[in-house]
């Protein structure tokens, strides 16, 4: 084994602790009550889940973790944009391969169970022989007569998983009401196979733009709110992280990391990764090493470096001009929102702020294009707090972007340039939350 000077040789890596890509196990932290409600909806025979909530407010790592408290395996399908219902059916159907496969040899102990793998085989056999050539190249399958939702159920429930459906919201709309007569399929198959199970996880603020069923599916689908993290709970994952990793952030790195994480999970584990890069800490170490604002500061930077293209991209998406209007509702609702405290503003509140450069804006119109500002369509740079009514900028970044935009002009502007003008702009708030906490203190 390779020895590293200072280092021990604990499993505990940078990259395993800190993980702003992928699910967190380490660093994981147990929101009790949104826990409990999914875990019960899990484990209660014939309820469909639908689990909710913004961008990085931890979605995917909460289900991850209480999915393997009661599944010993799962399948999953991501959707994407264009994505047709027959294309999400056959791709669950792919990953059951391992399971019917390894089993073959056993099946035919059991008449059922034959009876299922047998099934199986003849699907598979057939999407085989439906394969097309596109006019592309790209090889396509058509969907057989017997991949139904009640087979593709019957499948699942004998392989004894669960099916995670992520990001559905990006699906048109006549997809997602075929969704629907799929949880009502696998609802019905529940009293033959209790613990087959849909789980749809979207990106929204509502359950129904997940997934809008009948009303009489209402008391069999479980509706999980998953809210963006509290400050506390963002403190716990610094601390957690601490601790594996034998580091210490002061406390002034860590109020900043909790400011500009704005509750989003993701941005607190890349800071904390970005600064330990910095601290050029690989490995759990031997003595415990110290990392402050001179870290933070880099950590930022870099941030910012990375994201600087998604950043610009966003904005552009936002500022298109689509057609021909009276007023430029982007621009002006950017504007005033960059102007005002980073926890945003009510919508009467933000209309006041644009009637002062525009005295006709209507509250019809800025209703609108609030909406279409929060959507990917363009750029989902803002987002909205149905608890606290408030619109805001999707994190800290997306303000600081949108403040130097009124300093620079963004097409003459280079990227270092352009970095450079946001990391100024979130260090004066680094100023307010310094001053902040020794008037709390």
């Amino acid at each position: 084994m390779i020895e590293f000077a200072g280092l021990d040789t604990s499993p505990y890596t940078v990259h395993n602790v800190f993980t702003p890509t992928q699910p967190a196990k380490l660093t994981f932290i147990d929101r009790d009550i949104v826990n409990n409600d999914l875990i019960d909806a899990l484990e209660t025979p014939g309820t469909q889940v639908v689990v909710y909530g913004h961008t990085g407010s931890g979605k995917t790592t909460l289900l991850t973790n209480k999915l393997e408290q009661v599944y010993s395996h799962h399948i999953t399908t991501r959707c994407m944009k264009g994505m047709t219902f027959e294309q999400i059916l056959t791709e669950a159907f792919d990953q059951l391969t391992p399971f019917y496969e390894s089993d073959r040899s056993n099946s035919s102990s059991e008449s059922a169970k034959g009876a299922i793998s047998a099934s199986y085989l003849a699907i598979k056999s057939s999407l085989e022989a439906t394969k097309i050539k596109a006019v592309n190249s790209t090889e396509k399958r058509a969907l057989p007569p017997q991949l139904t939702p009640q087979a593709l159920g019957r499948l699942i429930g004998n392989s004894g998983q669960c099916w995670v459906i992520e990001d559905f919201h990006k699906i048109e709309a006549t997809e997602k009401d075929k969704l629907s007569q799929l949880l009502k399929v696998f609802m019905d198959l529940a009293y033959e196979y209790p613990c087959v199970k849909i789980v749809c996880l979207g990106a929204v603020d509502t359950a129904r733009q997940v997934v809008d069923y009948d009303k009489e599916m209402k008391e069999r689908v479980a509706e999980i709110a998953v809210p963006l993290m509290t400050e506390d709970e963002l403190f716990s994952i610094i601390t957690k992280g601490e601790k594996l990793l034998n580091i210490r952030f002061n406390q002034s790195t860590k109020r900043k990391v909790v400011k500009y994480a704005c509750g989003i999970a993701s941005i607190c584990h890349r800071l904390c990764l970005n600064m330990c890069t910095s601290a050029n800490i690989k490995y759990k170490q031997s003595t415990l090493t110290v990392i402050d604002d001179h870290h933070f500061d880099n950590a930022v930077e870099k941030y910012i470096r990375s994201a600087s293209d998604s950043l610009k991209s966003s904005f552009d998406k936002a500022l298109k001009i689509r057609r021909s209007t009276k007023f430029d509702s982007s621009t002006l609702i950017i504007k005033a929102l960059s102007v005002v405290p980073e926890r945003g503003l009510a919508r009467l509140n933000l209309l006041k702020i644009i009637k002062e450069d525009e005295p006709n804006y209507t509250d019809h119109i800025l209703k609108s294009h609030l909406i279409k500002l929060t959507e990917h369509e363009y750029g989902a740079i803002l987002r909205y707090d149905s608890n606290s009514g408030l619109y805001s900028f999707t994190d800290p970044f997306h303000r600081a972007y949108a403040q130097s935009l009124q300093h620079t002009d963004a097409k003459q502007t280079t990227q270092p340039q352009l970095v450079r003008q946001i990391f100024i702009t979130l260090k004066e708030d680094y100023a307010v939350i310094e001053y902040e906490s020794s008037v709390e203190h």
